[in-house]
C-alpha cells in the first residue's frame, strides 16, 4: 500500500513512501526527520521536527532549510551539502558533531547533533537530515565541567595553601621570638603588624583547605533547628535594626549527623553575605524542613542525590547578582566586595563545608530581588521515630486532566512532562507566555490547569497570566520561580494564582499542588 508522507508546495512530484509502517516510524521518532531536495525545499518534516522547531510541517513544506538555520552557519552548511553530494561523505555523524546550532521558529538558537544520508528517488537526490536537540546534555555536561573545574580548583588551593604554611610557619616563630628579645616599642609595633598578617594569612589558609579537602571535624547527631535558633539570636543582637529578620522552623525536623562548629560558620557566613546585601535594609529569612529528593529533581542538579535531606534556607531580598556573578561565586578569592572588605574565601569554605558532611548547596538569585542559598544535609532517620521512616509517601495519581507546562527551560518541561504523564495526566507544553497563549487558545476546553514559570523571555509569567484570565476568568494557574519574595508573593496574589511553587521542586510538590488545586474544582 502506498502512503503519502508529505508533499511540497511547490508543485513538484509527491514524495512518496511506499510503506505505510515507514510513515508511522516517521511520526514516532523521538528525533527529527527533515528530507530535503537538492535545492534545499523541505520535503518531509516529521512531528519530531514539528516541536523541536516549534512550527507545523504544513508551514514549511517547500521552504529552504535556511530558516531552520542561524544566519552565520548557512553558507558553510550549504558547502557541506555540496561536497557530501559529490563524494557521500560526512563529518556529521551523530554523537560526534562539532558544535552545531539550529534555529527555532521563534528566533531561538540551541545546540544540536545531526546526521545527513543521500538517497535518489525518480532520477531526484535526496538529503535526510536526523537531528538531535542536545540543550539538556549540554546544561549537564556545563553543570559538570562546573563541579570538575571546582575540584581542580581544590587541588590546586590545597597544594598552594600547604606550601605557604610551610612559608608561615617560621616568619611567625621568628616573629615572637623577636618580641621577645627587644624593648623597643617602634620595633615591638611592627612586629606585631608582621604577626597580625601572619596570623591572618593563616586563617585564610585554613579557610582554602577547608574549601579544598573539607574540614574534618567532630561529628555528633544534632538537630538543626537548635541550631538555627542559636544564630537566629546572635542575629538579633547584632545585625543592624533595619534588616527584618524572620524564620519558620519545621517541626519533627529531622536529625544529621555534623560538626557544628562547621555548620554555624556556613550559617552565619551565608546570613553576613544577606546583610552586606542589603546596607539599606530589608528582610533577612530562615527555613527549615525536611525533604525526600527524587530523580526529578536530581535530573535538576547534577550534584543531588535521591534520598533524605533535611534542606536550610537563607534568603534575602537584597541586590541580587547577575549570572556571570553566580557562576564564580564559589571559586576561591572570588569576591564583589571592595578591597579589604573580603578575602572571598567565606563561600569556598562553605562549599568544602557542604562536601565534608555529604551535602550540596543550591543558590538561586535576580538582580534587584535578592538570593537564596539553600542548603541540603542528609538525615539521619535511625535517630528518629519509627513513623517518621517514610521514604517516599504514595503521591496522588490524575485521571487524565490536561495541564499547561509553561516553562522557557527545556529541561524543566520535559521533565515536569515526563513526571506528570507518569502519574497519569495528559501535558501540553510551551517554551514561553506568547506560545502558551496559543496552546490554551487551540486547547481551552481540555486544560484543566496551567503551571507557568514567572520568569521568561518575551513575555513572562504575570503578563501571560493576565492574558489567561482574560481569555478564561476562571483559569487555575501553579506559579513557579527560582526565588520566592515578598514582592512575587504580592504579585502572585494579585493576580489570582492558587499556588506558588520554588524551583527546583521534587515531584512530590508539584503531585500534591496539583492534586490540592483540581480538588478546589
Amino acid at each position: 500500500m502506498e502512503k503519502s508522507v508529505n508533499q511540497s508546495k511547490n508543485g513538484d512530484k509527491t514524495f512518496t513512501l511506499n510503506d505505510a509502517w515507514l510513515a508511522g516510524i516517521l511520526g514516532s521518532a523521538m528525533d527529527a526527520i527533515i528530507t530535503v531536495d537538492e535545492q534545499q525545499r523541505i520535503l518531509l518534516f516529521n512531528t519530531a521536527a514539528e516541536k523541536m522547531f516549534r512550527c507545523e510541517a504544513v508551514a514549511v513544506l517547500g521552504e529552504t532549510l535556511d530558516r531552520f538555520i542561524p544566519s552565520r552557519h548557512r553558507e558553510s552548511h550549504l558547502k557541506h551539502v555540496r561536497t557530501f553530494g559529490e563524494t557521500k561523505v560526512t563529518q556529521r555523524q551523530m554523537g560526534q558533531l562539532r558544535p552545531v546550532s539550529g534555529l527555532r521558529a521563534n528566533g531561538e538558537e540551541f545546540p544540536i547533533e545531526a546526521s545527513i544520508s543521500q538517497i535518489e528517488i525518480e532520477d531526484r537526490r535526496l538529503f535526510t537530515v536526523i537531528i538531535r536537540d542536545i540543550t539538556e546534555k549540554k546544561r549537564m555536561e556545563s553543570q559538570f565541567l562546573r563541579v570538575q573545574r571546582m575540584e581542580s580548583i581544590g587541588t590546586l588551593a590545597g597544594g598552594i595553601a600547604h606550601d605557604l604554611n610551610n612559608v608561615l610557619s617560621p616568619i611567625l616563630t621568628a616573629t615572637e621570638l623577636l618580641q621577645m628579645r627587644t624593648a623597643d616599642e617602634s620595633v615591638l609595633r611592627l612586629l606585631n603588624i608582621i604577626q597580625s598578617n601572619a596570623l591572618r594569612g593563616g586563617e585564610m589558609i585554613r579557610q582554602v583547605l577547608s574549601f579544598a579537602r573539607g574540614v574534618e571535624g567532630d561529628y555528633v547527631l544534632l538537630q538543626p533547628n537548635h541550631l538555627v535558633k542559636e544564630i537566629i539570636k546572635i542575629l538579633s543582637e547584632t545585625f543592624p535594626k533595619n534588616i527584618e529578620i524572620g524564620f519558620s522552623l519545621a517541626p519533627g525536623l529531622w536529625h544529621v549527623n555534623g560538626d557544628t562548629t562547621q555548620l554555624h560558620q556556613v550559617l552565619m557566613n551565608l546570613c553576613v553575605n544577606a546583610r552586606d546585601s542589603m546596607p539599606d535594609g530589608g528582610k533577612l529569612r530562615i527555613e527549615t524542613d525536611n525533604i525526600v529528593i527524587d530523580d526529578h529533581y536530581v535530573r535538576m542538579n547534577v550534584e543531588a542525590k535521591p534520598g533524605n535531606y533535611v534542606r536550610l534556607l537563607v534568603q534575602d531580598d537584597g541586590f541580587g547578582m547577575a549570572p556571570e556573578v553566580l557562576e564564580k561565586i564559589f571559586d576561591p578569592f572570588f569576591t564583589t566586595k571592595k578591597p579589604g572588605q573580603g578575602t572571598g574565601l567565606g563561600l569556598s569554605t562553605v562549599a568544602g563545608i557542604m562536601r565534608s558532611h555529604g551535602g550540596f548547596i543550591n543558590v538561586y538569585s535576580e538582580q534587584g530581588k535578592g538570593s537564596r542559598f539553600t542548603i541540603y544535609l542528609p538525615a539521619n532517620l535511625i535517630a528518629e521515630p519509627e513513623e517518621q521512616k517514610v521514604s517516599r509517601p504514595d503521591l496522588p495519581f490524575g485521571n487524565g486532566e490536561t495541564i499547561l507546562v509553561v516553562d522557557d527551560e527545556e529541561s524543566i518541561r520535559e521533565v515536569a512532562k515526563e513526571t506528570l504523564v507518569t502519574f497519569g495526566y495528559n501535558v501540553i507544553t510551551a517554551n514561553d507566555g506568547t506560545e502558551a497563549l496559543d496552546r490554551f487558545a487551540a486547547h481551552r476546553d481540555e486544560i484543566r490547569l496551567v503551571i507557568t514559570d514567572m520568569m521568561m523571555p518575551y513575555m513572562d509569567g504575570p503578563t501571560m497570566i493576565r492574558a489567561l484570565k482574560k481569555m478564561d476568568s476562571e483559569v487555575r494557574v501553579i506559579a513557579t520561580s527560582g526565588l520566592k519574595t515578598n514582592s512575587h508573593q504580592a504579585e502572585v496574589s494579585q493576580l489570582g494564582v492558587g499556588r506558588f511553587l520554588t524551583k527546583p521542586y521534587t515531584a512530590e510538590t508539584l503531585l500534591r499542588a496539583i492534586a490540592s488545586m483540581l480538588a478546589e474544582e
